[in-house]
């Protein structure tokens, strides 16, 4: 059976997005907006490895263990983006992005997808 070209690119472009509460891997940086008053939305989320930007983003932190909540790295991590974080992402206005666990360091690569614009 032959698709036409349009809906060859509608499969595509659902098989690229994550479905409601997917599980993802992400790092977090700081997006350079400074503001007055809270909200700040003073961070991006940048998913790995398809590099996805959600700018203006900045994850739910609740959902972690404790012992990843403390850990003495996680501001400058999540600053940085030197953390790679998991959690579920639920696109769809607004986006929200919870994160359940702290993986691991990020490497150069992941680190760099921050610097990306």
């Amino acid at each position: 059976m032959i698709l036409p070209r349009s809906l060859l690119a509608v499969a595509a472009l659902a098989a690229a997005t994550l479905p409601a509460g997917a599980q993802a891997l992400f790092v977090t940086c700081d997006n350079g907006l400074r503001c007055v008053r809270a909200p700040c939305p003073s961070k991006d989320v940048v998913l790995v490895p398809s590099g996805k930007r959600f700018a203006r983003t900045e994850p739910d932190l609740s959902g972690l263990p404790p012992a990843d909540a403390a850990r003495r790295d996680l501001s400058d991590g999540l600053y940085y983006g030197r953390l790679v974080l998991t959690g579920t992402v639920t696109e769809g206005p607004p986006v929200q992005i919870l994160a359940s666990k702290v993986l691991r360091r990020a490497t150069a690569h992941e680190a760099a997808l921050c610097r990306r614009r």
